[in-house]
């Protein structure tokens, strides 16, 4: 089975759960939570260090969902769906604690247990100087540029889903995505950077 009929099937299987769960199934919720939980913690380390907030803001989640779930919309994109809640409640929550401030944790310091994208664009005989040269390339963008690097390699989202989760129309999404690799691209080396095209656009 390839790469596209295991994200078909994964899309089959949130589809199923969500609907599940709108009609009342606990136990469908609890897969989607447990289905998610390490996307949603990894990309809310990116607003918060307090672990005990991210891990309590995740979980009010879920239960503001189950209360509210005869009034939630169908969705084909539950994981975007999900990650844009969380950004909301995270923010919300962060202001109504005083808290708020830009994410100052580089989006690229993720999680041990994340799939680090440096490892899938750099040359194994190269891969202790390229990932500290793409790990400065990418400190030198804008936090909002990280973050749609993070959402787009990361967690392999679409632009209609980056869209969703951070508040912008489709052909936002396409032009920073755009002027961000350009950046990138601008900074690499040109021969360098012709392996970062491989693994993004192919």
């Amino acid at each position: 089975m390839n790469q596209e009929e295991n994200i078909s099937d994964a899309t089959d299987l949130n589809i199923r759960l969500w609907q599940r769960f709108k009609a009342g199934d606990a136990e469908a919720l609890g897969q989607l939570a447990q289905t998610h939980y390490r996307a949603l913690y990894n990309y809310a380390t990116k607003f918060s260090s307090d672990p005990d907030f991210i891990r309590d803001s995740i979980q009010e989640l879920y239960l503001e969902l189950w209360e509210r779930r005869s009034f939630l919309s169908e969705t084909a994109f539950v994981k975007s769906y999900l990650l844009k809640a969380l950004r909301h409640k995270l923010i919300k929550e962060s202001i109504r604690l005083k808290r708020f401030h830009e994410p100052q944790v580089a989006f690229f310091d993720a999680d041990p247990s994340d799939p680090s994208i440096e490892t899938n664009i750099i040359e194994a005989e190269h891969i202790r100087f390229q990932n500290g040269h793409l790990k400065r390339i990418i400190s030198l963008l804008s936090k909002r540029q990280q973050e749609i690097i993070y959402l787009r390699f990361y967690q392999n989202l679409d632009n209609e889903d980056i869209a969703s989760v951070m508040g912008l129309g489709r052909q936002s999404v396409s032009n920073l995505l755009y002027r961000t690799l350009k950046e990138i691209k601008e900074i690499w080396a040109p021969a360098e950077f012709f392996w970062l095209l491989i693994v993004f656009f192919c």
